[in-house]
């Protein structure tokens, strides 16, 4: 005797309602009015789509990619309920990852709080907390990716999963490296090369990322003979492989080594490298410091309209995009060129935005960078006392960071300063007190950036 079935009773052949991923995906199919075969086309059968929507099978990461581009929805509309699908969590931490690549941290950050706000197997979990950590470090914000990225490293030891380890210790210490911390992050890199050779990893494009942060080491340390050997070989390490991020930072450690070297046609060649690379990713930030860079090596020689126009590309772009740390240093370059091209009024009006600038921003380097230059403006403008102030400031705060170089470019500059108004004496002092910073073991005043981060 047939039994009959209450509606919406499951039975074996009918495991009951849609899952939420199959319920949005018909949703939004018959919103847009398509039929099983228009979503499914080639690429797999109306019976299978079929059964996702009733919650019957579940697609791979692929199979989700193409039904969201059929659907024209963005990943983010397949996460709006408890319920996702572990393909659609998966894909959703790689919407993260291309996002990060296109620039798009917040976007990144965005996609993987959500899916971190799921319960998630361990290891899903903890590649999501990678790629949270990369996306706050790209926003500036490294000190709230290391409680991250700790708790991911505990969790990867446990688990001994090698290669996520070693790109785990990569991060954490390029977290050390943009928080001036270059020790610690030496021996975060040392461990990410030590368990990559010692745990048989074949990835020669993740060998690079760690080789090339290691570089930007030697350089920080006033070493860049060994800087640009250690880039080379990052670049060696990947041969033909090598992403565009990577690379790109590699061409600007190398930019600047060449540059210490006293090398500038080297320096700015690879310069212009990076700055293409980082044109084609649509990274604003990085393409504005390597502006920055090649305006500062274009001043060294004399060549003033140059250097105006890539700090006022620079100094635009960043400027729409909202940036507050890079900025200041920008404007204060525009207002250095202006100076170099005898403009002292209109050089008086940039520094003066430049200091405004630099009081909305958290970067110490910032603040002696705007003070240097208008020390120099203001005794090109015979405003003695205004510019012994800015000096003064630019020391006072030059102080506080471990980076003996760019003391001595400030003292340097007051020095020359002191000389042209006759006080020969004290010229004298800040002369020695220069060449003293120049000799200290240190960073370099133009730190290399993170390389992909």
């Amino acid at each position: 005797m047939l039994t009959k079935r209450r509606p919406g009773r499951p039975t074996a052949d009918d495991p009951g309602a849609p899952s939420p991923l199959g319920r949005r995906i018909r949703q939004a199919r018959q919103e847009l009015g398509l039929s099983l075969a228009a979503v499914a086309g080639s690429d797999f059968s109306r019976a299978f789509l079929n059964q996702i929507e009733l919650g019957r099978a579940q697609p791979s990461t692929q199979n989700l990619r193409i039904i969201a581009r059929r659907l024209q929805r963005p990943i983010d509309y397949f996460l709006e309920e408890p319920g996702d699908s572990g393909a659609a969590l998966e894909l959703a931490l790689a919407e993260a990852e291309m996002s990060l690549l296109h620039n798009e941290a917040a976007r990144a950050e965005s996609l993987v709080a959500r899916i971190l706000a799921r319960t998630i197997p361990i290891e899903l979990r903890t590649r999501a907390q990678l790629t949270l950590a990369v996306a706050v470090m790209k926003q500036g914000r490294p000190q709230e990716a290391r409680p991250v990225l700790e708790e991911a490293i505990a969790a990867a030891q446990r688990a001994k999963w090698h290669q996520l380890l070693v790109e785990l210790y990569d991060r954490l210490g390029s977290v050390h490296y943009l928080l001036r911390r270059p020790h610690a992050a030496g021996q975060w890199f040392d461990q990410a090369l030590e368990r990559y050779e010692s745990s048989g990893v074949t990835d020669p494009v993740l060998k690079a990322r760690v080789l090339g942060h290691r570089a930007n080491l030697h350089y920080v340390a006033g070493q860049p003979i060994e800087a640009i050997a250690a880039y080379e070989s990052a670049i060696a390490a990947a041969a033909q492989v090598l992403d565009m991020p990577a690379l790109a930072g590699i061409y600007e450690g190398l930019a600047l080594s060449f540059q210490q070297t006293g090398q500038y046609a080297r320096a700015l060649s690879y310069a212009q490298k990076g700055l293409r690379i980082f044109e084609t990713l649509r990274d604003v930030r990085m393409a504005g410091q390597l502006r920055l860079n090649m305006g500062d090596m274009l001043l060294q020689q004399g060549r003033v309209t140059e250097a105006e126009r890539l700090f006022t590309d620079g100094a635009e772009h960043l400027q729409r995009i909202g940036d507050r740390e890079l900025l200041p240093h920008l404007v204060a370059g525009m207002a250095e060129s202006a100076l170099e091209a005898g403009q002292v009024e209109r050089a008086s009006e940039l520094i003066e935005r430049a200091i405004d600038l630099s009081t909305r921003s958290s970067d110490p380097l910032a603040t002696v960078a705007v003070h240097r230059v208008a020390g120099r403006v203001g005794h090109a403008g015979g405003r003695r006392e205004s510019a012994h102030r800015h000096f003064e400031r630019a020391l006072e705060v030059a102080l506080t960071i471990d980076n003996p170089d760019l003391r001595a470019r400030v003292t340097y500059d007051f020095a020359r300063v002191l000389e042209a108004e006759g006080d020969s004496a004290q010229a004298a002092l800040r002369f020695r007190q220069a060449y003293e910073a120049g000799r200290a073991d240190g960073s370099r005043p133009s730190a290399v950036s993170e390389l992909d981060a």
